[in-house]
């Protein structure tokens, strides 16, 4: 029985130990448990992060992968461009090679040209000469007899033998007209017109009578030889005349309006023979050429516009970059035209392609009010509103004589300068009223005469150079006596 019970206590004992055990077992796997939670928390929260992770590399690859693509298209696009570039590079070194040839051929062209200008210059001063000498001893006869006055002694009469026919007849083969001009101290006549402000003014070819036109929207053509007697009145513009032309033949008188169209007037009727529409903007400028079966006109709207008056409408549109002031025909033909305009340069074009001759830059700092063709068509006078006037060689493009005074202001953006007949000196009307002139051939500034009270508009010499006309802003034109005083 004691070694049953001691048995007994002996198990208890070790199943008490056991349990001690297990107890110390469990807590041992409870705390393995909570560290194994902690472990699987740990592990989820960075597996968590992970994959927050490869989705944000995930995003970043796809918006690689669209850049890639889109510069491997960007450069796909770029060698099809550098493929063209060099197609276009190669045709135009092609086409750089044959106009260097064509510039080599025109270039010896163009010297065999000014070889035989050379020679035909030489033969008209020839003739000159002889003209010149034919006429001091027209003139010595006039003086003897006493029988006619310096305002008509331009005009060549045949008095005697038929060897000053012969004479006459070579001298009415030279293509520039005689005159001797002398330069004035004061108007020989103003006239005041009664309505609206002037805006030009031009002689007729025989230098008989001039037009006048302006903010009245009428043409009116005043006598010379009545002493300045306004004899027609022509009406029809909408707007303000920019600028008023006579044919060679004196039976025709073009206006270009502020209206955007130029009118032809027919001078034996005093009605309207064509009415030449199609700019858009206000036209500045207009020319005859001298078979008048054509017109060249000029627009704020950009272009020139050729226009046929047989036909009766516009044969060519040349567009210019910039608006067009004034146009003048460099030679009588007009297949070849001068314009000034708004950007401070000239151009050149020839009608005949509508292609530019060259592009004269760099003149003036102000806008070109004005351009004119000198006598022996050789040279073009432009002035501008930084109150200076440039002679331009047509032949070298090149500035030869420049004018300026301290006292000379162009006042207004239509003023209009011009040559002497014999093409000695340039006249330009000033902002204070007052006529400048330089002479060409030293640039000298000769004289400056006061004869209005307001800025000229614009002035023109009759093209036998007995007389020059004037107009200012104040409704007042000036007739100056510019005939030689034997």
């Amino acid at each position: 029985m004691q070694q049953e019970t001691l048995r007994l206590k002996e198990e208890i004992q070790r199943l008490k130990n056991e349990q001690t055990e297990m107890y110390k077992t469990q807590g041992q796997n409870a705390q393995r448990l909570v560290d194994m939670n902690d472990k699987l928390r740990a592990h989820e929260a960075a597996e968590k992060e992970a994959n927050q992770k490869i989705e944000s590399v995930s995003e970043e690859l796809k918006l690689t992968t669209a850049k890639v693509e889109q510069q491997a298209h960007l450069l796909k696009q770029k060698d099809v461009a550098i493929q063209v570039l060099q197609d276009e590079l190669s045709t135009l070194q092609l086409e750089f090679s044959t106009t260097e040839e064509k510039n080599k051929q025109l270039f010896k062209e163009n010297s065999e040209l000014v070889q035989r200008w050379l020679k035909k210059m030489n033969e008209e001063a020839e003739k000159m000469n002889e003209a010149t000498m034919f006429y001091e001893s027209l003139a010595e006869q006039a003086k003897n007899s006493d029988s006619s006055k310096a305002s008509n002694r331009w005009m060549f009469r045949s008095k005697s033998s038929e060897n000053d026919n012969e004479k006459m007849k070579r001298i009415q083969d030279i293509p520039l007209r005689i005159s001797m001009v002398t330069l004035p101290k004061q108007p020989a006549q103003v006239q005041n017109i009664p309505d609206g402000e002037i805006h030009c003014i031009k002689s007729s070819p025989t230098g008989n009578s001039f037009a006048v036109g302006g903010s009245d929207r009428k043409v009116r053509i005043y006598s010379v030889r009545q002493g300045g007697t306004l004899t027609q009145t022509l009406s029809g513009s909408l707007q303000t005349l920019t600028s008023v032309r006579f044919n060679e033949g004196e039976d025709l008188l073009l206006g270009s309006s502020m209206d955007n169209s130029t009118r032809i007037w027919d001078l034996t009727t005093g009605r309207i023979r064509h009415t030449l529409t199609g700019h858009i903007g206000k036209v500045c400028s207009a020319e005859f050429t001298s078979d008048s079966n054509r017109v060249v006109s000029g627009s704020q709207d950009r272009t020139l516009k050729l226009w046929d008056l047989h036909k009766g409408y516009c044969t060519r549109t040349i567009f210019t970059f910039s608006s067009c002031n004034d146009v003048c025909l460099i030679d009588h033909e007009g297949s070849s035209i001068a314009s000034g305009h708004l950007d401070n340069n000239v151009r050149l074009w020839d009608t005949r392609t509508g292609n530019g001759i060259k592009e004269l830059t760099g003149l003036h700092s102000g806008q070109v009010t004005s351009i004119s063709v000198s006598p022996d068509g050789s040279k073009l006078l432009t002035n501008s509103r930084d109150n200076t006037l440039h002679i331009v060689d047509l032949r070298m493009y090149k500035v030869i004589r420049t004018f300026k005074d301290d006292s000379y202001r162009n006042g207004l953006n239509w003023s209009r300068a011009c040559f002497s007949p014999d093409g000695h000196y340039a006249a330009a009307g000033s902002a204070t009223g007052t006529i400048h002139f330089w002479n060409t051939m030293t640039g000298k500034h000769e004289s400056a005469v006061q004869g209005h009270k307001q800025a000229i508009c614009a002035v023109d010499w009759s093209p036998i150079g007995a007389h020059l006309f004037s107009a200012d802003r104040s409704k007042s034109i000036c007739i100056w006596d510019t005939s030689t005083q034997l």
